[in-house]
Parts: C-alpha cells; sequence; structure tokens
C-alpha cells in the first residue's frame, strides 16, 4: 500500500478549504448545509485514531451517519482531507501556556511536549510522509508558537528554523521508533512481548559467544528498561544543553525577560 502524504491532492483545493475563514464566503440559495468542513475533519480523525492512516471516505461518512457522496460536496477527496486533518492536529488552542516570563529552554520544552503529545494520542500521523506540508492557519499558529521561544535572541532566521527542525525531528523520530502501530497489512505473528520471549535464549548464547564483547559488559538489568516519553526527554535534554551556549551569546542583552 501507498504511503499516504501530504500535500499529495489539488493544491488549490486544499488551500481553499485551509483557509477558507479567511476569505468571504458567498452564501448559496436553498437549505443549510447538514454538515460543515470541520465536522468533516473532526470525525475523519477520529476514525484514523482507530484505524490508522489507510482510513476510507467511506468509514468517515458513516462515521457522521451520512452517504459517502455527501462527504465529496465539502471535501474533494481523501488528499485534501489529510491536508485538513494535519493542519487541524496543529492547532495550539485557547489553552495555550501562557509563555510571558518563560525561558527559551521552556518554550522550546512546551514545543516537544506538545507535539510528542500529538503523536502519541494521533499515531497514526507517524505514517504520513510530511516532506510537502501543506501550511494552513493552524500549522501556521503551531509554527508561531515555536517562534516565539527566541524572543529576546538576535538569532538569524535560518538557525531558528534549524533549532525547530531539530526539536521537532528528537521528537518524531523518537516517537515513529516507540510508538508506530503494527502495520494492519502484514501484522506481526507475534506481539512484542512474545517476540523478545523468543528473541531471548539466541541473544543469550550470542553474548556467551564472546562475539561481543563490548555489550557483554553490560551489567545493569535495567540498560534496556527505556520509555518512549524517558528516551525524548533524554534527547532533548542534551540538545538544549548543548544549545544553551549558543543562545546565551545571542541573547539581547537589554531584553526585559530574562533568562
Amino acid at each position: 500500500m501507498a504511503t499516504p502524504q501530504t500535500g499529495a491532492g489539488d493544491p488549490k483545493r486544499s488551500l481553499e478549504l485551509l483557509w477558507r475563514d479567511f476569505e468571504p464566503q458567498p452564501s448559496k440559495p436553498g437549505p443549510k448545509p447538514k454538515l460543515s468542513v470541520e465536522q468533516i475533519v473532526d470525525a475523519a480523525i477520529r476514525v484514523a485514531d482507530r484505524e490508522g492512516s489507510c482510513f476510507s471516505m467511506r468509514g468517515v461518512s458513516a462515521e457522521l451517519g451520512v452517504g459517502t457522496m455527501t462527504i465529496y460536496r465539502y471535501v474533494p477527496g481523501k488528499a485534501e482531507l489529510i491536508d485538513l486533518m494535519v493542519d487541524r492536529l496543529s492547532r495550539v488552542g485557547p489553552d495555550a501556556p501562557d509563555l510571558s516570563g518563560m525561558g527559551w529552554r521552556e518554550r522550546l520544552e512546551l514545543l516537544a511536549e506538545g507535539t510528542w503529545k500529538v503523536y502519541s494520542t494521533h499515531a497514526w500521523l507517524l505514517e504520513l510522509n510530511q516532506r510537502r506540508p501543506v501550511l494552513g492557519p493552524d500549522s501556521m499558529d503551531g509554527y508561531n508558537f515555536a517562534v516565539a521561544a527566541f524572543e529576546g535572541h538576535d538569532l538569524p532566521d535560518k538557525e531558528i528554523n534549524l533549532v525547530i527542525t531539530s526539536v521537532m525531528n528528537l521528537v518524531v523520530g523518537t516517537a515513529r521508533q516507540y510508538l508506530m502501530r503494527d502495520s494492519e497489512d502484514e501484522r506481526p505473528a507475534a506481539d512484542e512481548l512474545e517476540w523478545w520471549r523468543q528473541q531471548e535464549p539466541y541473544l543469550i548464547k550470542a553474548l556467551q559467544s564472546g562475539r561481543y564483547p563490548a555489550i557483554a559488559q553490560f551489567t545493569d538489568e535495567t540498560a534496556w528498561d527505556l520509555s518512549a516519553h524517558g528516551a525524548m526527554r533524554f534527547a532533548l535534554g542534551l540538545f538544549l544543553d548543548g544549545l544553551a551556549p549558543r543562545m546565551e551569546a545571542a541573547r539581547i542583552k537589554s531584553a526585559e525577560t530574562e533568562e
């Protein structure tokens, strides 16, 4: 099955739908529409949360209790709908934390935690190829939230983007390693616990053979007790520690907000 991706549909239609609230909507004669684009997007997210990125438009219509062709009156196809869904999940929302008084590190940690929450709640996002993003208002809100972490620092625009990209890569890369769901088409014969149980005798023999002396030196039995969130926070902490001298050097001394 081909990997779903953003930006795979008609860009004009995706952009029109994404930015629909920024353009005057002509009134149409006749009865009031039964659905809204927002309702369809929310329903599609619920279906994808259950079924993964392989969800169908028929599944979305069933979620809403309407015929499949009804959906196409609002959204031209699944490709454009995916663009809307990804943008919707980038929404910062009215309950976003107040950034005033926070330093750059705390703000970037909030960015990482918020991103982690989205991917852990909606793991199907990890199945998408997002190399070609279609930026809508919610995605821009999320990006604006990220850029705000650098207020009070004089960093080149490109460097700011590189830092944000690095934080996102840490989060998404770890999430993909730990949180991706098994494929529905080629589901493994054994669950994860059983898979490791069957590997154990082979791994013990391998270590006893003397062929892997570096690994054999491990004495802490908890060395492999790694949690997904803990792994993400460890990598993030090291990255932010390394970034700290650069941020301090770029801090605008007259800035009112102190770290």
